[in-house]
């Protein structure tokens, strides 16, 4: 039963590295994306919001079903369909190729789709990971639920390290190796699917809370607290602050580091060292209070990103600030999760979850774009007025409330990519070389250079900025909420770890009746015996 637990285990921490592996090197892809088949911030934020989409949609149903049919079942069917997501990066330059020759016009707007719904196939199968491995780790170790979520969900930051590392050393423009087809770069993750799933295929597995109790309908108890609810309405905003930020803070340090995809990297390090290695010391410590504090550091983290950094030295400074405020979010979300509500098994960590994305998904990732692409046209406006005629789009953007001229995918792309030497563009090949900026447009463009490529990077710089400053507004309200629930779980006796069979132990007690081994209270099995 050992060996199968850790093996399980295992598995279920690579399904997470598969995720993160997808998520860095998508998150790197934008440049190329603009290049080849110029695909703007606002499609870009898109494609990163169906990421998520699918995730928080499958990861709550998923919920269910994994309480209806098991485990097993629902992780060979993501096994399929993550692999048909690589699939569908291989034919977007194809069909965008054919789709050129016929009709220029939708070329773009026929391949974002095909992008869009990879991303979205991506989503259904992490959010089918997560509906599974969330509830049978609580399973597996139901007396040391949040030390081994932490752990599991260590396995996220790790995928983002490994894809982040992989997106620096072959993807763009700066890749220190060789630069590779995004497209390879993209699927890599497929290389992990392929190894978890091997791992999973003969192995047998729990069974969840609903098949063991034999009334299904009790699983949906947890809908009826208030504090849930509660609940579920702050992990949407982690989810908007953790994932949101950390989906576009590769473009939006672009201009600030020679390979913008190293900040993610170290952030992931730092979370991935917390998460692990920190379990023993976090989940012996009151949930409710850690989740209060991480989120007040959050919040002064995002505020410190969001100032006007000149070193590179302090951008990492104020990165790890904000790391040790996001790191335990998400995992300690989950312990409470199982702690207050175990006969709800895997559908209440899936509702957390499925808040969470969705709001990644349908709000933080397009609302983080919309606010950096305004806050740049507006800088570049009121800064440089001329150069914003030449890069601005002609028609009105409307996004979130924002109402703006957007700057122009293809002209940002060459003027933001191209390198300055004392103030002054080194080529003005990126213009020449674009096939996507009208031919007509190109003589001023390359005229202007000298005054127009800095005001641009500076504009997208202060957009960026504006960006996280905005975004810290989010962990300041989790705050809030959470500080009511630690005033909430005071006033009833104090935050208390509820067990199957309905009675209570406080967190102090619970961790102190754990064996050193991992078991229960006097060596009782940590997991069902199967």
């Amino acid at each position: 039963m050992n060996l199968a637990r850790g093996k399980l285990m295992l598995a279920s921490f690579l399904t997470l590295v598969a995720s993160g592996v997808g998520f860095a090197t998508r998150t790197a892809a934008g440049g190329d994306w603009e290049r080849e088949f110029n695909i703007g911030g606002g499609e870009f934020g898109a494609i990163l919001g169906a990421g998520f989409l699918g995730f928080g949609l499958m990861i709550f149903f998923g919920g269910i079903l994994v309480e209806k049919f098991g485990y097993k079942k629902l992780l060979m069917i993501a096994f399929v369909m993550h692999l048909a997501s690589a699939a569908m990066l291989f034919a977007a330059n194809p069909l965008f190729a054919s789709w050129r020759e016929t009709n220029p016009a939708t070329a773009t707007q026929n391949v974002f789709a095909v992008l869009f719904w990879s991303a979205f196939i991506f989503s259904i199968c992490q959010g089918l990971y997560e509906a599974v491995i969330n509830p049978l780790i609580a399973e597996l170790y139901p007396e040391n639920k949040t030390h081994y979520l932490n752990i599991l969900h260590a396995g996220w930051p790790a995928g983002m390290i490994v894809g982040g590392l992989f997106a620096a050393g072959f993807i763009g423009e700066n890749a220190w190796f060789m630069q590779l087809p995004w497209q390879w770069a993209l699927s890599s993750f497929a290389v992990v699917v392929l190894m978890y799933g091997v791992m999973v295929i003969p192995e047998k597995f729990p069974e969840t809370v609903g098949e063991k109790s034999g009334n299904f309908a009790t699983v949906f108890s947890c809908f009826a607290s208030v504090p849930f609810l509660v609940l579920i309405v702050l992990h949407a905003l982690v989810g908007y602050m953790e994932l949101g930020v950390d989906s576009w803070m590769t473009k939006l340090m672009e201009n600030l580091l020679p390979n913008s995809i190293l900040i993610l990297v170290y952030t992931s390090l730092l979370m991935f060292v917390l998460r692990f290695f920190a379990g023993p010391i976090v989940h012996k410590i009151n949930p409710i209070g850690l989740l209060f504090g991480s989120s007040v550091i959050a919040c002064l983290g995002l505020l410190w990103l969001g100032s006007p950094i000149q070193s590179v030295a302090m951008i990492f400074v104020a990165a790890t600030f904000y790391s040790f405020g996001k790191a335990f979010l998400w995992p300690t979300m989950l312990g409470v999760v199982g702690e207050r509500y175990p006969r709800s098994g895997s559908v209440a960590m899936g509702a957390l979850g499925a808040a969470g994305m969705i709001c990644v998904g349908q709000i933080a990732g397009p609302r983080i774009g919309a606010q950096q692409g305004y806050e740049m046209s507006k800088h570049l406006e009121a800064q440089a007025p001329e150069t914003f005629g030449r890069y601005a789009d002609a028609e009105t953007s409307s996004s979130w409330g924002y109402v703006y001229r957007a700057i122009n995918a293809a002209k940002l792309n060459a003027a933001n990519g191209t390198e300055l030497e004392d103030g002054k563009p080194v080529s003005t090949a990126a213009v020449s070389n674009a096939d996507l900026i009208k031919p007509d447009e190109k003589p001023a463009l390359i005229a202007n250079a000298d005054t127009d490529f800095p005001a641009v990077q500076a504009s997208y710089l202060h957009g960026g900025r504006r960006a996280l400053t905005l975004t810290s507004y989010i962990p300041g309200a989790m705050a809030i909420g959470f500080l009511g629930l630690l005033v909430y779980y005071r006033a009833i006796g104090g935050y208390k770890a509820i067990q199957l069979d309905g009675t209570e132990t406080s967190h102090d007690q619970a961790v102190s009746d754990e064996a050193p081994d991992g078991t229960g209270p006097e060596g009782t099995p940590a997991a069902s015996e199967y």
